[in-house]
């Protein structure tokens, strides 16, 4: 039993210790990517663009595409995935 747990634990504790480099990263693409139009905060800009800080849809919204009337109605294609998550983790951040 100890012996399956450890692989577990090991791979847990790696996984968590890569958050604060995907939200590293995740700033600078946020930065780049999504303050023009969300603000530096994620705080939104009233009406071309939604707060997003805190929010847990991003990651949904950049890869399956938004609303109907949504600017991200189509998922955006040019971020990878590891990009992707990296916003998603980052704006989580935000408050």
């Amino acid at each position: 039993m100890k012996l399956r747990i450890a692989p577990l634990l090991v791979v847990s504790i790696s996984m968590l210790s890569s958050l604060p480099v995907l939200a590293q990263d995740g700033a600078a693409l946020f930065k780049t990517k999504c303050a023009m139009c969300h603000g530096d905060q994620g705080q939104g800009k009233s009406p071309m663009a939604p707060k997003i800080a805190g929010s847990a849809k991003v990651e949904a919204v950049l890869t399956k595409g938004g609303e109907a009337k949504a600017p991200h109605i189509k998922p955006m294609s040019a971020l990878t995935a590891d990009q992707v998550s990296s916003l998603a983790a980052f704006v989580k951040t935000l408050k």
